[in-house]
């Protein structure tokens, strides 16, 4: 049973955290602004700067996410620009995103990383990870893992910020954040490994609903070595990161249900998960399926949907693939006979050491099956079948060497 392994996840960097403001904040929007206790100001009062900022930057946002006008990064940027250059920083993050993936401009990654900065400094959950996550993987500045531990740390604690209204909010500690610090312990990336402090970190991603940290945590519960073994919540995480389309935990979940222990095992959830995962193009899944539908567990036997899964990956070095579509096509299983393609795949699986495919080519050749009639090729597939263990190959063996040579009658008297 090959379990999935999710090892090192790039996180999108796109983050949106939820906030609130404090209740003694009022935000001003146009009725606060122009009816202030009651009264009109009166238009022909001039707006002060930072209503003028902060209007470019509500209308920035229009543009930049095509809400009531068309998407235009490039008027975005304009406008986002002037907000920042007046002093509004909450509008350096989206100049950071438009120049991070080029969005209406040239793709400037130590621009974006820049404009990053300035927020990050000021307790933005969002630009903090994105600083961490730079740092991580050397985009738009030098590597440094020990320079991504601790903006990841910061990223995953609950602060406060000011927002446009000069209000003060707090933020969500960003799960994702709370992901690569699992990571960095799990692997120790830029801090000692600590499996221990992995497993709380990936704990409280989990609970945030991050799928990568749910199958990181089920992995850890079944490794019986620092973490306690703990199957049932194992299995619980994996569904959940399942339920959310994580492939490699779709995978896992079947192969549980499929392998697992007798007590859980439950094949026809197992083809289920199997069916899912393969739909993200998992080879695995995709052999697992025809392997149940050869055998008809947990679903009916269907020879030729297990023929169909088959061919789906028999380019992928899979030598289970090549062993199965030989005996398909020796015994003609849900397809004709067909001597020539059995051997071919019988070779194929030879080339795996599969002591079945010396077996079958031994038979192969002994009865001239798809081939001409070969006797010392036959021996010598036989052989290595019982160097492979199969015993039958023995028997099979020694009745060749009781059998008369087939030039026998040349010797016989007239």
């Amino acid at each position: 049973m090959k379990i999935k392994k999710i090892s090192c996840i790039l996180t999108s960097v796109f983050l949106i955290s939820s906030s609130y403001a404090s209740e003694d904040c009022i935000k001003k929007d146009f009725w606060s602004t122009w009816y202030s206790q009651g009264s009109f100001k009166g238009f022909g009062l001039p707006p002060i700067k930072a209503e003028i900022h902060k209007a470019e930057f509500q209308l920035a946002e229009e543009y930049y996410q095509g809400k009531r006008v068309s998407k235009n990064y490039t008027k975005a940027r304009e406008l986002f620009s002037s907000a920042a250059d007046g002093g509004l920083d909450q509008a350096n993050f989206r100049l950071g995103l438009i120049h991070h993936y080029g969005q209406g401009t040239t793709k400037d990654l130590p621009r974006a990383f820049n404009y990053y900065l300035v927020l990050a400094e000021q307790n933005d959950i969002r630009a903090q990870f994105n600083i961490g996550l730079m740092y991580r993987y050397g985009l738009g500045t030098d590597k440094n893992l020990t320079e991504a531990f601790n903006w990841f740390y910061r990223s995953a604690s609950a602060q406060e910020k000011v927002d446009i209204n000069n209000c003060s909010v707090e933020q969500t500690p960003s799960a994702e954040s709370q992901y690569n610090i699992a990571q960095m312990y799990h692997y120790g990336l830029g801090i000692d490994k600590d499996i221990k402090k992995a497993f709380s970190w990936y704990e409280k991603a989990a609970k945030n609903n991050l799928k990568e940290a749910q199958f990181n945590l089920a992995k850890l519960l079944l490794e019986d070595n620092i973490i306690e073994l703990n199957f049932e919540r194992a299995i619980e995480s994996y569904q959940l990161a399942a339920e959310q389309g994580l492939a490699e935990a779709q995978f896992n979940l079947a192969q549980l249900l499929h392998y697992g222990p007798s007590y859980f095992q439950d094949h026809r959830r197992a083809y289920k998960w199997y069916l899912k995962a393969a739909a993200q193009d998992s080879k695995e899944a995709i052999f697992n399926l025809a392997l149940m539908n050869q055998y008809g567990r947990g679903t009916t036997q269907n020879y030729i949907s297990a023929k169909k899964y088959y061919h789906q990956i028999e380019d992928q070095n899979i030598p289970e693939t090549y062993i199965n579509l030989g005996f398909i096509y020796h015994y003609g299983l849900g397809t004709p006979v067909d001597d020539r393609k059995a051997v071919g795949y019988f070779q194929q699986a030879s080339r795996y050491n599969f002591g079945e495919a010396d077996f079958h080519l031994g038979i192969i050749y002994r009865d001239g099956r798809g081939v001409s009639k070969n006797l010392i090729l036959a021996e010598s597939f036989f052989q290595k079948a019982k160097e492979k263990g199969i015993f039958e190959a023995n028997q099979i063996m020694n009745t060749l060497a009781m059998r008369e040579p087939s030039d026998v009658k040349l010797f016989e008297l007239p």
